[in-house]
């Protein structure tokens, strides 16, 4: 972990190559009956569950927390993660992969916004180029699917999903203050697992995993790939970067969910796409010129 102390972007780029790797789990555990809701209850849960078991293990204190500060865990953990996974959720299910994945990357804006109200980061012209330059990445990369028609109400909640995904960044910060990464990415999940309980069916569920236990192993896989494994990542750069600058980076996450597309499911790219790839990765790289 000195390693990643010392270059914090590194950490940032592995969570989002992790979460990268999400779809790839999601479309094969659809398949086995498994929704969205469900899936976000789950990754929730197991992360909760392994990360409060290790500190536990490892040093107890660590899952001490003052009980005035529980309002940092319900900002990532309920109205970050947990409403972030509805309105994404929904979203996808309303519109197309395409559309949801541009709205949600609607979230270095606020993230930008917000850092430079509440921690008075300053909006630095290298910034406005990498977001300007991610953000069209993005677009080209996940491209649009004009067969869809889009209600207000879908719109609404694609740009939810990008401002609660970024609220994690600004709690994400203000928790880093009192407690450690392995803290606040335990206490978050603990938060989301008990949000998540109101909108899952588990008798479905039960039948699921009575029918298809490889589901099971597969969901635990999961829920290590694109939580716990990642939100350490990232909760551990966000002690050493801007919160703006840490989102920006994130969308790294699209160029690998393409790249793994491709290499996964024969997906298809165009050169739009190609020179989307391009455009994230000279965004990082911008950010991180020194």
């Amino acid at each position: 972990m000195n390693f990643l102390k010392k270059f914090p972007s590194i950490s940032i780029l592995i969570a989002a190559g992790l979460w990268g790797l999400t779809g790839l789990f999601v479309r094969k555990l659809n398949t086995s009956g498994l929704d969205n809701m469900q899936l976000l209850f789950f990754r929730s849960s197991i992360t909760a569950v392994t990360m409060s078991v290790y500190l536990l293990l490892t040093d107890k204190s660590q899952m001490k927390i003052n009980p005035k500060d529980w309002w940092y865990f319900f900002g990532t953990g309920i109205l970050s993660f947990a409403l972030f996974g509805f309105c994404y959720f929904y979203t996808i299910s309303h519109a197309s992969m395409s559309v949801a994945a541009i709205l949600l990357y609607t979230s270095p804006f606020f993230v930008m916004l917000m850092a430079s109200v509440f921690f008075r980061e300053k909006i630095t012209a290298a910034k406005i180029i990498a977001l300007i330059m991610a953000a069209a990445g993005c677009f080209m990369i996940c491209g649009t699917d004009h067969n869809v028609s889009l209600t207000p109400f879908v719109i609404f909640t694609g740009i939810a999903s990008g401002f609660c995904y970024a609220l994690y960044s600004i709690f994400g910060r203000v928790a880093l203050k009192k407690y450690s990464s392995a803290t606040v990415t335990a206490y978050t999940f603990i938060f989301a697992a008990i949000g998540s309980m109101f909108v899952v069916d588990f008798p479905q569920i039960y039948s699921v995993m009575t029918v298809n236990p490889q589901a099971i192993m597969l969901t635990v896989i999961f829920s290590f790939i694109s939580a716990v494994f990642p939100y350490i990542f990232y909760t551990n750069g966000l002690k050493y970067v801007d919160a703006g600058k840490a989102s920006i980076m994130a969308t790294f996450e699209a160029v690998v969910a393409a790249i793994s597309g491709i290499i996964a499911f024969g997906e298809s790219i165009t050169l739009i796409g190609i020179i989307g790839i391009v455009f994230v990765l000279s965004a990082v790289g911008v950010l991180n010129k020194k």
